[in-house]
């Protein structure tokens, strides 16, 4: 190294050309210029900016309510944006991916875009998501809302009611399990009690449900209303 040094070589001796093309001349003859009077007829959209507020804010909105509970004040922004507005609607990120957690932070924001999605073809897969996820309250009172303002097809109802029972019997937990069945119980009571589902469909299964759990004491009045019912022939 020290020989090196004493050779007091100048780091100029080692720069480099480099290559570049050859800049392409360009005859001032061949500009182009911009001349404003050959635009006729300009119109400027005053809403865009408006919508693309809009829809930055629902979106903004629905991220933050996967997590937390929305305030009132951004639950009536977001009612009051989609009012008559499909493309807020159909582009504000509300998806059945979020779903899941939209239900159990934010079950009545879920309400009001099914709701508004209720004549979409999208409905159906919110419809198939919804009967396919973890048994919770929010899950359970949602679908009771949701089958009160729709009135939803009865092999749906019917199918859910059935999900939501192998689903107590699946949960390990027992403190959450009872608090599941007490849920389920009450649930299916009220819809036995508005004709949602006839008992002589789930006869089996709702037998076998308050067999199973009969040490709660909402299966104990369940199992009274199946057979109340049962016996007028519901």
């Amino acid at each position: 190294m020290d020989k090196i040094k004493k050779l007091n070589l100048d780091s100029d001796q080692f720069s480099v050309d480099y290559l570049r093309p050859i800049p392409f001349l360009v005859n001032s003859n061949n500009f182009y210029w911009n001349e404003n009077s050959m635009l006729n007829n300009l119109q400027w959209n005053y809403t865009l900016q408006i919508n693309s507020d809009k829809l930055s804010q629902v979106k903004e909105i629905i991220q933050k309510a996967c997590f937390t509970q929305v305030s009132d004040q951004e639950f009536k922004l977001i009612q009051d944006f989609l009012e008559n507005d499909e493309y807020l609607l159909k582009n504000c990120g509300f998806t059945t991916q979020k779903l899941p957690d939209l239900i159990e932070n934010n079950a009545n924001l879920v309400f009001l875009f099914l709701v508004k999605n209720v004549k979409s073809s999208d409905f159906q897969d919110y419809l198939d998501v919804l009967i396919n996820i973890d048994v919770t309250p929010a899950t359970i009172e949602l679908f009771a809302m949701i089958n009160y303002s729709m009135k939803i097809p009865p092999d749906f109802v019917t199918y859910y009611v059935y999900y939501c029972i192998q689903y107590c019997n699946n949960i390990k937990e027992k403190s959450t399990q009872t608090k599941i069945v007490k849920y389920v119980s009450i649930f299916i009571r009220h819809f036995l009690k508005t004709k949602a589902i006839m008992t002589k469909d789930l006869l089996t299964e709702l037998q076998a449900f308050c067999i199973e759990f009969t040490r709660v004491n909402e299966v104990s009045q369940l199992f009274k209303s199946v057979k109340a019912f049962n016996e007028l022939g519901a």
